[in-house]
């Protein structure tokens, strides 16, 4: 299936459901109260982007550098966050992310010694790039702070994604002389239901209640996990360096549930 027209259905089909769940708990006078209504259409197109770039990323490279190199996100808000939300950096902070980074550097070794490295650099810019999308999204939502639920912010993932990436799955769809078959149907249902609708509500809602930087520390638990998937879904074989940074990742989350702290201090008008 192409990727624009994965992402498209996928969200399209979370944000049916959310949308539901958004009219009939109070969502339109949530986002009045809010005040952040343009803020959030901004953090949809960013979420938008982040996709698209990461699907480019595994399927020009494979699915440890995409997802890994998504998750240089933490390391983007480590160095950012304090001056865009102005928030204290914390010292923990800052070696749990050089930790994680390490770990990062031995997932994605074996793709940069990949046979065919003309497809491996354009996917490894492309996981770069949803890093960066990635960090953006997590900061505009903790400048949001705690009055707009996870639910309503990944409804408004669906949205963004859907506005920006329909032409492109119609173009990509076309081209492609793509049809639709049963296994791709039910990946279609339990990446929209599951990861979009739920795994996004509720990571959104953890986003809310810690600091920024250990909430995509923790969240390596996915590229630790994806090799492990891509060994029994599709027989990628995980080398000894994909072990080790998952242990070093490991490391760094540890670091920051036994270590850190949470926030101590209301956010500074930030992103005004």
């Amino acid at each position: 299936m192409p990727a624009g027209l994965l992402v498209v259905l996928r969200m399209a089909l979370a944000g049916i459901v959310l949308g539901v769940i958004f009219l009939k708990t109070g969502g339109i006078a949530e986002v009045r109260r809010s005040g952040y209504f343009r803020r959030m259409i901004l953090v949809g197109f960013v979420v938008a982007l982040e996709l698209i770039f990461y699907f480019a990323s595994i399927r020009l490279a494979n699915v440890t550098v995409g997802v890994s190199l998504e998750y240089m996100a933490p390391v983007f808000v480590a160095l950012l966050a304090p001056w865009v939300l102005r928030t204290r950096r914390q010292t923990i902070d800052m070696v749990a992310v050089g930790v994680a980074l390490g770990g990062m550097a031995l997932l994605v070794l074996p793709g940069l010694t990949l046979g065919e490295g003309r497809t491996s650099i354009p996917g490894i810019v492309c996981g770069l790039l949803a890093g960066l999308m990635f960090a953006t999204a997590m900061m505009l939502i903790k400048s949001m702070g705690q009055d707009v639920r996870g639910t309503t912010f990944a409804l408004f993932f669906c949205f963004g994604s859907v506005v920006l990436l329909t032409p492109l799955a119609v173009w990509q769809t076309v081209t492609s002389h793509y049809q639709l078959t049963w296994t791709d149907t039910w990946i279609v249902l339990v990446s929209g239901l599951i990861y979009t609708a739920l795994c996004f509500s509720l990571f959104t809602d953890g986003i809310r209640h810690v600091r920024v930087e250990h909430a995509g520390i923790l969240g390596y638990i996915e590229p630790v996990t994806s090799p492990l998937w891509a060994f029994l879904l599709i027989g990628e074989k995980p080398p000894w360096t994909t072990l080790a940074g998952g242990a070093l990742i490991v490391s760094a989350g540890v670091l920051v549930i036994v270590l850190g702290k949470g926030d101590t201090e209301p956010l500074l008008e930030p992103l005004s």
